[in-house]
């Protein structure tokens, strides 16, 4: 038993990988033309200008250290704790937006490029996205209580 969970423990690694480059490619499509993606988080009707202003100058950033610090394995549980809000955020606004009926050209994943309306198809693919990162956070949870005695739920058995 033990032999066959080491041959697929690289399979925790997917979800990480995957956040991580969806992360990264969202961040840079956002950051290439953040004066757009201003334009972009307005149409949600949800916030202030002042607010898209600093969303739209801040997240491209966000979304792409996240995403590296997650494909380098770099700080696992908060950099997940990061994803987990990120996605939840991003899920949040949707849920809302389509609940008010408001309708969205570009849904801005990407930024500006890719453009695609706002619809249940994009409230499906960020709840797939928030599940990836629940598995990536989970993941480091198991890691953290694997290697640190600190960390562990259970310190009974570090002695």
């Amino acid at each position: 038993m033990r032999q066959s969970k080491n041959r697929v423990h690289w399979l925790w690694g997917i979800p990480r990988i995957f956040v991580g480059l969806v992360l990264v490619s969202t961040g840079i499509g956002k950051g290439l033309d953040m004066a757009g993606f201003v334009t972009v988080l307005d149409n949600y009707q949800f916030q202030p200008h002042w607010v898209s202003l600093i969303l739209a100058y801040t997240l491209p950033f966000i979304e792409l250290g996240t995403g590296i610090c997650l494909l380098i394995a770099v700080q696992r549980i908060a950099i997940a704790w990061m994803a987990v809000g990120l996605h939840t955020l991003m899920l949040s606004v949707v849920v809302i937006t389509l609940k008010r009926g408001i309708e969205v050209a570009n849904c801005g994943c990407f930024g500006v490029f890719l453009a695609r309306p706002l619809t249940t198809v994009t409230l499906i693919e960020d709840t797939v996205m928030l599940a990836m990162s629940f598995l990536v956070l989970l993941d480091a949870w198991r890691r953290a209580d694997k290697f640190s005695p600190f960390l562990a739920r259970d310190s009974s058995k570090y002695g």
